[in-house]
């Protein structure tokens, strides 16, 4: 029994000794806190302390790695370690970080790994950008921020708000606006650069004015006719799948609607009506089973489709046309090339071009030139430059295509994100921004890749 106890326990101390004899310590000093070390293209990863001093465990000796150094002002820096240093228990690294030189901005790919951080548990919902400004919509459970940032992504001002809001929009006014479920608020920047209140108005009243107004073109407003923001589960006219667009010059007294061109998505219309068929004869026989009120037929139903939901089967019929078949508009993008108004229909691939004189000009078929199993049908478009750029998701990672408004044609160009999916993803002024909440660290996180 003794030597069978002896032998046990020199075992464990020899599993012991193999075990740590298997992992390196990497650890320095880098003169300051809050430096991000990283091993690249894993979710690993620590930062130094309020001393400068880190300590990071890599476990796998069998290959090379990168550690990724990043702070928020600081140029990043790699460092590669070869197999053959990997061998070693330990392994100090030890260096200065540099400060940033924005002048090297216009040659370098990024400005900053982390553009801008959160505060602690606040992820970011949204963004938009404005006279030189950038505008934050940062969320807790029950509460929203707004924060202005300059472009080099320093906070010049902070308002918290005990209401969430959804999302920042921008009108052709240029009025900035925090759009809730019930009610909406116009915000401005004052010149002692505070945040102010300006008026707070319904959400119906967001949707059925401002909202329907996408673009000002040669003394008009363009407008569209139909705008689908009541919620997932309400019955869309012809299921969100078409789009009719108008205009209303600016000086007539009137305020006459005239129409411009209509688009409709045939064959994702005649999926969603076929279901939508399919849903009303199983209401309609659920109904006439049960000798209960039959909504529909006794025209009282307000189009809310929870209200149909009378089966278990019937509900999860209802949840799949709204999630999976209705749930994506028909989308269309206005764009103003030269004295020329076009609009693009990306899911059906067509150009509809009007002219100064509000007649169509053209009709061509949108060309993908390359990636087309990429492109994500979606245009972004740089307002501070004028670009659009065409979106392609290659093996989760965000790709920009420069769009050519006169070819009619958009290929896949650049790699444009760091970040998987990232949350929110928007491009402006020769940059892309990716929005995505650091699960480690609690906040969300504001990556820029410069456009080339």
């Amino acid at each position: 029994m003794k030597k069978s106890y002896i032998l046990t326990i020199l075992l464990l101390f020899i599993a012991l000794t193999l075990s740590a004899q298997t992992k390196t310590i990497v650890f320095g000093n880098l003169g300051m806190e809050n430096v991000n070390i990283s091993i690249v293209n894993t979710p690993y990863g620590t930062s130094t302390n309020a001393k400068g001093h880190y300590e990071l465990p890599l476990y796998d000796r069998s290959e090379a790695v990168n550690l990724y150094y990043s702070c928020i002002g600081y140029q990043d820096t790699v460092v590669s370690l070869t197999t053959k240093q990997l061998q070693r228990d330990s392994i100090n690294i030890s260096f200065k970080m540099r400060r940033m030189s924005y002048d090297l901005q216009e040659v370098g790919v990024t400005a900053s790994r982390d553009f801008y951080r959160s505060k602690k548990n606040r992820n970011i919902a949204d963004m938009v950008f404005l006279d030189g400004k950038i505008y934050l919509l940062e969320n807790k459970t029950k509460t929203s921020s707004m924060v202005v940032l300059d472009t080099d992504g320093v906070e010049q001002a902070r308002k918290d708000y005990d209401q969430l809001f959804e999302k920042l929009y921008v009108d052709v006014f240029d009025d900035v606006i925090l759009v809730g479920q019930d009610s909406c608020l116009q915000v401005y920047f004052d010149e002692r650069d505070g945040i102010q209140q300006v008026s707070v108005f319904s959400r119906e009243l967001y949707r059925e004015k401002l909202l329907r107004i996408v673009c000002e073109f040669n003394g008009a407003y363009i407008i569209k006719t139909e705008v689908h923001d009541k919620g997932l589960y309400w019955l869309k006219y012809n299921h969100g799948k078409s789009q009719d667009f108008g205009y209303i010059l600016k000086d007539d007294p009137d305020k006459e609607l005239h129409r411009l061109c209509g688009f409709l998505d045939t064959i994702g219309y005649m999926a969603c009506q076929s279901q939508w068929m399919d849903i009303q004869w199983e209401y309609h026989q659920v109904m006439a089973e049960e000798n209960g009120i039959d909504l529909i037929n006794e025209g009282i139903w307000d189009g809310y489709l929870i209200r149909l939901g009378q089966t278990p089967g019937l509900l999860f019929k209802i949840q799949w046309y709204c999630a999976i078949s209705a749930k994506k508009e028909y989308q269309i993008t206005p764009l103003i090339f030269n004295d020329f108004l076009q609009f693009i229909a990306l899911d059906n691939r067509q150009i509809v071009e009007i002219g100064p004189d509000f007649n169509i000009a053209k009709q061509q078929s949108l060309q993908i030139t390359s990636g087309e199993k990429f492109f994500q049908n979606e245009f972004l478009t740089d307002a501070a430059t004028g670009k659009t750029y065409g979106l392609f998701v290659d093996d989760g990672v965000y790709h920009l295509g420069l769009y050519n408004p006169e070819a009619g044609s958009v290929a896949m160009g650049q790699k444009a994100s760091k970040k998987v999916y990232p949350k929110v993803f928007k491009v402006h002024d020769g940059y892309a921004y990716s929005v995505y909440f650091d699960s480690r660290s609690f906040q969300g996180v504001i990556d820029r890749v410069r456009i080339k």
